[in-house]
């Protein structure tokens, strides 16, 4: 299925065979594509790569994000052997496409209908080879779309159009914390950002250096220009990370991007989920935290590659197992639901079936289901949709630099994504999964979850509460400060907020005595504060402006009476 239908910069370069991505220099492949299973991806003497030096093939930051959540390396992130390509690239009928480490793969392209099969199956690293149809290269119509045609931080009117979808998720409190997904890594895998480079609604993430396409982007037609093919990926990114004061505010406007483009729109073939896989594993060894996938599967112009309804099982599509994977290296993975609900398919969309993914359904602004918004359950009986998000009537930044609105799950899922990315900025310590749990459990329909709506939709700030009370101590005497933004401003705003299962004890009087101290323990500022009781707030306060010089600090708070006191660091940076 195409891109849901409503539709420089930064760079981390790694070998290629580290990536799992080896792309045709000219960008284009040839008709006939296969599939290599092999026996061994480790194969040859001089097999450069081992789980001791994990650094060789992930960034550092991909690694903290392991060590963080506790998961260990295994095979999987090995890469494929460079001989193994190598030998591959060597014989004269064939071109190496793509090698995915995950899956144990490479996917060659014939570079005629006489290409030796033989010569690939002799080699001795070879399990099988298995053709995958051919890549039938005449357009289709490139319409970009089918259905889709048609408390906060910041004061409600500054969010524009934006608001609904945020006010629906109850994102907009989080929001309020200075929580708006600063810090946090997004992949976007999708079709193309036309025009991402160059609209309003993404000037903020420009100037910023937070729209990121790293070396080989372009996936799909080789090279690293992202910004052309189709308006659907900026329309999905829009939808988060747009800082477009009074006109398009996004579930995310503080997050980093990094843009891969892993489908052509003019055509439905089974490389584009090798694709999409190859971007997986890039984004993951780049370090990304989150990543949205507004793209989904099902049939495809060769009706003899077909999925089955029957095999949405997470277990039978390659794409549907990499996403599985992505989710086990730590990463959040968001995927709409698929736009198949109003045609004889019906059902949700590969890789929507994937286990411990967030698979995002489509409602409206009322929450009641979208007509066209895909069904469950997955073929083994799991709920599917896992929860929902605003995709009828859609508010997305449009090509002519005005906001548009549009249908489709190819919005819900980014919407959904961005929020999640806010929410996991304030609980840095929980893991992907803890962070998906509570999604699931603040969503309205968690106790009742039904074939169209899943779990239903989500309550962001209820989330924020359950993770909270997750990594709380029980003990009063523990309970914890956060601080936030952190790094904050020189001028700007600093806010605070306690949590834990027994903060109120902390906050019997109507005001608290603050001190801030340098690194070195020298005293620099203090003060006293009124307590802002409210159950959304916790307790929160601000200090604005704060008016201190870069460097480090402690922020320690306590009461009149000396009885208590919390103190957590903080980074104030100078003011651009």
């Amino acid at each position: 299925m195409k891109p849901h239908r409503p539709y420089t910069l930064l760079f981390f370069a790694l070998a290629l065979a580290t990536l799992g991505a080896v792309l045709p220099a000219s960008g284009q492949i040839a008709d006939d594509v296969y599939l290599v299973h092999l026996t061994d991806k480790t194969w040859g003497d001089g097999y450069p790569f081992n789980l001791e030096e994990p650094e060789a093939y992930l960034s550092d930051r991909s690694l903290a994000r392991r060590l963080r959540q506790g998961i260990p390396m295994d095979s999987l992130d090995l890469p494929v052997s460079p001989e193994i390509l190598q030998a591959l690239e060597a014989l004269p009928d064939w071109q190496v496409v793509h090698a995915s480490k995950w899956m144990s793969t490479v996917t060659l392209a014939a570079r005629d209908s006489t290409a030796d099969s033989l010569a690939v199956l002799d080699l001795p690293f070879v399990a099988s080879l298995k053709r995958t149809r051919p890549l039938f290269p005449t357009p289709r119509p490139t319409a970009d779309t089918k259905k889709d045609e048609t408390k906060s931080l910041l004061p409600t009117t500054a969010y524009g159009q934006g608001w609904t979808a945020l006010e629906q998720l109850n994102a907009p409190s989080l929001h309020a914390l200075g929580f708006d997904g600063s810090g946090m890594w997004i992949a976007v895998l999708d079709a193309g950002f036309q025009g991402a480079d160059e609209l309003p609604a993404f000037e903020r993430l420009r100037e910023d250096d937070r729209l990121v396409v790293p070396s080989g982007a372009n996936i799909a037609f080789g090279g690293n220009n992202v910004f052309a093919h189709s308006r659907h990926g900026a329309s999905v990114l829009g939808t988060m990370g747009c800082a477009w004061t009074d006109s398009l505010v996004g579930t995310a406007p503080g997050a980093t991007y990094f843009c891969y483009v892993t489908e052509d729109v003019t055509q439905e073939r089974r490389i584009e989920e090798e694709h999409w896989i190859v971007a997986a594993e890039h984004a993951d060894s780049v370090g990304v935290d989150l990543m949205n996938t507004s793209l989904g599967y099902s049939l495809f112009d060769d009706t003899t590659s077909h999925h089955a309804v029957e095999d949405l099982n997470g277990i039978t599509a390659r794409i549907s197992v990499a996403s599985s994977i992505a989710a086990s290296r730590g990463i959040l993975v968001v995927t709409s639901a698929g736009n198949n609900g109003d045609d004889p398919w019906r059902a949700i969309t590969f890789p929507a079936d994937a286990s411990n993914i967030l698979a995002v359904g489509a409602v409206r602004s009322n929450g009641n289901h979208g007509w066209f918004s895909g069904f469950g359950p997955s073929a083994d009986g799991r709920i599917k949709p896992d929860v929902m998000a605003l995709g009828v009537s859609t508010p997305y930044p449009r090509f002519d630099g005005t906001v548009g609105r549009g249908n489709g799950t190819s919005f819900a899922s980014p919407i959904l994504c961005g929020a999640a990315a806010s929410l996991w900025q304030a609980h840095p310590a929980a893991t992907a999964q803890e962070v998906r749990q509570a999604i699931l459990e603040s969503a309205h329909l968690y106790t009742a979850p039904n074939d169209s709506m899943g779990y239903g939709i989500p309550d962001m700030w209820r989330a924020h509460e359950l993770l909270m009370n997750e990594h709380a101590s029980a003990d009063a005497s523990q309970v914890a400060l956060k601080v936030f933004p952190n790094p904050v401003a020189s001028d700007g705003t600093l806010r605070w907020e306690l949590f834990g299962s027994e903060w109120t004890e902390f906050l019997e009087s109507d005001h608290v005595l603050w001190r801030v101290t340098s690194a070195s323990g020298t005293r620099v500022a203090e003060g006293t504060l009124p307590v802002w009781k409210t159950p959304e707030l916790r307790g929160h306060i601000e200090l604005s402006p704060l008016g201190l010089a870069s460097g480090r600090y402690v922020l320690t708070l306590c009461d009149p009476d000396g009885a208590w006191n919390v103190s957590a660091p903080c980074v104030v940076a100078a003011t651009p």
